[in-house]
C-alpha cells in the first residue's frame, strides 16, 4: 500500500512537472496574443462606443450605439461598404479564374516550365508599396508605359489620366491586387492538381469524354473543395487592402477608390476619431465574418432540407 501510495505521488509529481513546463513553453506566445491581438480587440471594441479623447489617451464618456448609428446614416460610409464588397469580390473572382488556368498549364509538362513558375512567383516576392509604385507608374498620365503603348498604336489620340476616373481607378488597383495575389493561389491549385488520380481522368478518356467534360465533370467538382477555402482567404485580404490604394490614389479621386479598410485609416489618423474608426472595424469584421460562413451555413441548411427529403 505505501508502495502504490509513492509510486502515485511520483506520478503526480512527473505530471505537475510536465504540467509547469508545458505552460512555461506556451506563456510567452500567449502573453504575445494578448498583447498584438486580444488587448487591442477588446480595446477597439469597447472605443467603438464612446469619444476617446487622443491627446489625453483616454475616453471622453460613453456614447452608446451613436457611432454606429452616424456610420449607417453617413452616405460616404455606406458607398464605401459597397465599393469594398464589390471590389474583393472582383479580386477573388479574378484571381480564382487566372490562377486555376495557370494552374492547369503548370500542371503540364513542357520546355521552359521552370522557368515559367519562377516567374509567376515573383509578384508575390513584391512588397505591396513597391508594387502600388510600379503599377503607378504604369498607369501614369505623362510618363506611363500604357499611354505610350496605346498612342503609338493608335488606339487613343492623347494621353489619358486613367487614375481621375474614380471607375477606372478602383479597377486598376484591383488589376494591381489581382498581379500580386495570382501567385499565391496558384501554388495551392497546382498542388490540388499534383494530387488527383489520374486514373479517373484516363478512364474518361477511355469512354469518349473531350476535354470540356473532363474538365466540368470530372476536375471542376474534385478542385472545388480546394477553390471555395482559396476563394474566401482571398476575400478576406482583399478586404483587407490598404497599400496600393494608399500609394495609387490615397482613396480618390472624390473618394471613388475608398474601401472600408481605407475609411477607417482616415478616420483614426486624418481625422482622429478613434471611436467611429473602432465602429467601422467592426463593421468591417461583420461583413468578412459574414461572408466567410456563408458557405458553412448554405451547405448546413441544404444538408438539413436534402436529408430531411431523402427520409
Amino acid at each position: 500500500m505505501i508502495e502504490h501510495s509513492n509510486l502515485f505521488n511520483k506520478t503526480s509529481l512527473k505530471f505537475s512537472r510536465e504540467k509547469i513546463l508545458a505552460i512555461s513553453l506556451i506563456l510567452p506566445s500567449l502573453i504575445l496574443v494578448f498583447v498584438t491581438y486580444l488587448y487591442p480587440a477588446v480595446f477597439t471594441f469597447v472605443i467603438s462606443f464612446a469619444e476617446y479623447d487622443i491627446i489625453k489617451l483616454k475616453i471622453k464618456k460613453f456614447v452608446q450605439f451613436k457611432n454606429f448609428h452616424y456610420l449607417i446614416n453617413n452616405a460616404f460610409f455606406n458607398s464605401a461598404v459597397l465599393r469594398t464588397i464589390y471590389f474583393g469580390f472582383v479580386i477573388c473572382l479574378f484571381t480564382t479564374i487566372f490562377s486555376f488556368l495557370i494552374a492547369i498549364l503548370l500542371n503540364e509538362k513542357f520546355v521552359g516550365k521552370a522557368f515559367l513558375r519562377i516567374i509567376i512567383v515573383l509578384p508575390w516576392a513584391v512588397p505591396s508599396v513597391v508594387s502600388g509604385v510600379l503599377w503607378g507608374q504604369m498607369f501614369h498620365a505623362d510618363t506611363g508605359f500604357l499611354n505610350a503603348l496605346l498612342y503609338q498604336s493608335g488606339i487613343i489620340s492623347e494621353y489619358k489620366i486613367w487614375l481621375a476616373d474614380p471607375l477606372i481607378a478602383l479597377h486598376v488597383i484591383a488589376v494591381a491586387e489581382i498581379w500580386k495575389a495570382i501567385p499565391f493561389m496558384t501554388l495551392f491549385f497546382l498542388s490540388g492538381l499534383q494530387s488527383l488520380p489520374s486514373e479517373s481522368f484516363e478512364a474518361a478518356s477511355v469512354d469518349g469524354a473531350n476535354i470540356f467534360q473532363r474538365f466540368f465533370y470530372i476536375l471542376f467538382p474534385l478542385m472545388l473543395p480546394i477553390a471555395i477555402p482559396l476563394f474566401l482567404i482571398q476575400f478576406v485580404l482583399a478586404m483587407k487592402s490598404f497599400d496600393t490604394i494608399f500609394v495609387l490614389t490615397r482613396g480618390g479621386p472624390g473618394g471613388g477608390t475608398t474601401t472600408l479598410n481605407y475609411f477607417i485609416y482616415q478616420e483614426a489618423f486624418e481625422t482622429f476619431n478613434l471611436g467611429r474608426a473602432s465602429s467601422a472595424a467592426y463593421v468591417l469584421l461583420v461583413i468578412t465574418l459574414a461572408v466567410v460562413l456563408i458557405p458553412s451555413i448554405s451547405k448546413t441548411i441544404i444538408k438539413f432540407f436534402w436529408g430531411k427529403n431523402e427520409k
